[in-house]
């Protein structure tokens, strides 16, 4: 089951840091195909159980966190892999997650991407608030220099 304090912990830690961020919104989404390589970059929904995301409720603020059950007998150490070489970091429209950290505590998987000064805030009280029980941690950089702008339109 998904710890319950994992995504208030979240919304207080931004909160205490930007007064203007918009209202984050937390809940459970269906499992299917797109939805999960939306939030997560994986291919495949087969090893899913649930999934809580918690994002702005306006998304021009690039955050998102999302914990993930995934089935008994899964490789999580192999899904954590996918999802860091496959999330779209740059999904939302004229900005992009700068950081994102990924581990799991036994078979919830936790990641958080956005900036570093939102990221590692709610990163760190996830690890705290599972005690530091923690699986390996992963970690990507988006740097300005990967980040690809869409061609300019033509002119008329």
């Amino acid at each position: 089951q998904i710890p319950a304090g994992i995504f208030p912990i979240a919304k207080s830690k931004i909160e205490k840091y930007y007064e203007d961020l918009p209202e984050i919104e937390t809940e459970a989404i269906e499992t299917t195909a797109d939805n999960v390589k939306a939030y997560t970059g994986l291919k495949s929904n087969s090893n899913i159980d649930k999934m809580v995301v918690s994002e702005p409720f306006i998304n021009a603020q690039a955050y998102s966190a999302v914990a993930l059950i995934v089935k008994k007998g899964s490789d999580i150490e192999n899904i954590k892999q996918e999802i860091l070489e496959n999330i779209n970091m740059n999904k939302w429209i004229c900005v992009s997650a700068e950081q994102l950290y990924i581990t799991n505590n036994g078979n919830v998987i936790f990641l958080v991407m956005s900036n570093e000064d939102q990221a590692k805030p709610v990163y760190d009280n996830f690890k705290k608030y599972v005690n530091n029980e923690i699986g390996k941690e992963l970690h990507k950089e988006n740097k300005e220099e990967d980040i690809e702008l869409p061609p300019e339109l033509p002119a008329s």
